[in-house]
């Protein structure tokens, strides 16, 4: 009973963080922009928090296998909820910059926590299906957070989006002091435990790589689908963001559960495609019917892609204590692959938006490639049979 508690707990921490995340997805480019910042400076601002969330995961990642999941969800989550309120001043991009970096902070906690304690409840036979609704909270979040951000940005100023966005965190906060227990693999975990190295794991560098190409899309969306939608005469993109969630929500949903049954890899190959249909639909953005497209095929392939994915790296994991930190190697991939797309290709986009959705679609095809070819279930398969014959 204790372990769905902590389930249920998990899942509703994840869908209250992806909805305070969301709700800067519409938002933040109008405030870079209100400001004067241009392209480029959202490009880099919307990158910031994936770029040092990248580094911050490291030592969480650590901690959590040396210490407790838990602990590290609770510092991340507190973190979120504090920092949020340093928005209210603007004292410059710089400051701004600053401002991301720490709150970059709060998401490493988070996911390396969060998504640690997941694995340690879950069991190979269930593991896709609860990661699986893990992704789909991610995809409340972006279904709700999106409509409520704009929603409080447009009727009471950005002030008011900053605070609501604090509390709504907040609620996440005090939800992780309600988990009370958290399961242990025997006494693997201790503070002198050196986790594994991930780089010496290559199926979870393959598994990371593929993770990095796809989470391009998440980056080029967030950045600079608003923009793109405005130069074409698009006055909103909440319908965007909004298919792209309840997509995303189905995909990570069905893939993960279908996983279970028909193996991890099965699933991934259709994400790719629908990605790729999804981000040429964008490069032609004219109007409502490509970015309805768009929006439906970028949403379901990331669904499918994270989702999976996501199953599948406490499968290769060395050693069940190795998960966090495998995790936490994990999302540093996605958060590299967000960084890629928006803060390392905004100088494409400030040149041409149909050009930088075909550079972030070459990006995507590379990664289904290099997924077909070194998938880790495929790779294994291969050795079983050979140790058989």
């Amino acid at each position: 009973m204790a372990s769905y508690r902590g389930i249920i707990l998990v899942l509703l921490i994840n869908f209250f963080y992806h909805t305070m995340n969301q709700m800067f997805v519409p938002t933040l480019p109008l405030y870079i922009t209100q400001l004067g910042g241009g392209e480029v400076v959202v490009g880099v601002l919307v990158g910031l928090l994936s770029l040092g969330a990248v580094v911050a995961k490291v030592y969480f990642g650590k901690v959590a296998t040396r210490r407790s999941n838990l602990l590290v969800l609770r510092v991340g989550l507190v973190v979120a909820t504090l920092v949020l309120l340093l928005y209210l001043p603007f004292w410059g991009f710089g400051f701004l910059a600053l401002v991301r970096l720490l709150q970059s902070i709060g998401l490493a906690g988070f996911i390396t926590g969060g998504q640690g304690l997941l694995a340690d409840y879950s069991k190979p036979t269930n593991r896709g299906l609860l990661f699986g609704v893990f992704a789909a909270m991610i995809g409340l979040g972006m279904m709700v957070g999106p409509i409520f951000g704009s929603y409080l940005m447009e009727n009471f100023g950005f002030p008011t989006l900053f605070v609501g966005a604090s509390a709504v965190v907040g609620v996440a906060a005090l939800l992780s002091f309600l988990i009370a227990d958290e399961p242990q693999e025997d006494d693997l975990k201790r503070a002198d435990y050196e986790p594994h190295p991930p780089w010496q794991n290559r199926n979870l560098l393959i598994i990371s790589a593929s993770m990095l190409f796809a989470a391009t899309v998440q980056g080029a969306t967030m950045s600079m689908l608003t923009l793109h939608a405005l130069q074409v005469g698009i006055t909103s993109s909440a319908l965007f963001f909004a298919l792209f969630a309840i997509m995303f929500t189905v995909g990570g949903a069905v893939s993960g559960h279908l996983s279970d049954q028909w193996g991890r890899g099965a699933l991934v190959v259709p994400g790719f495609i629908s990605l790729i249909i999804g981000l040429v639909s964008l490069a032609s953005l004219q109007g409502m019917t490509t970015l309805i497209i768009g929006g439906l095929c970028t949403g379901l392939g990331l669904g499918f892609v994270n989702a999976v994915l996501l199953a599948m790296v406490p499968d290769f994991s060395k050693n069940p204590v190795d998960m966090a930190n495998d995790l936490a190697f994990f999302s540093n991939a996605f958060d590299a692959g967000v960084v890629l797309g928006s803060l390392g290709l905004g100088w494409v986009a400030a040149r041409s938006f149909n050009v930088f959705w075909l550079v972030v679609a070459g990006l995507t095809s590379f990664g289904l490639v290099f997924f077909v070819r070194y998938n880790p279930e495929k790779q294994q398969l291969k050795m079983e049979t050979v140790q058989k014959g």
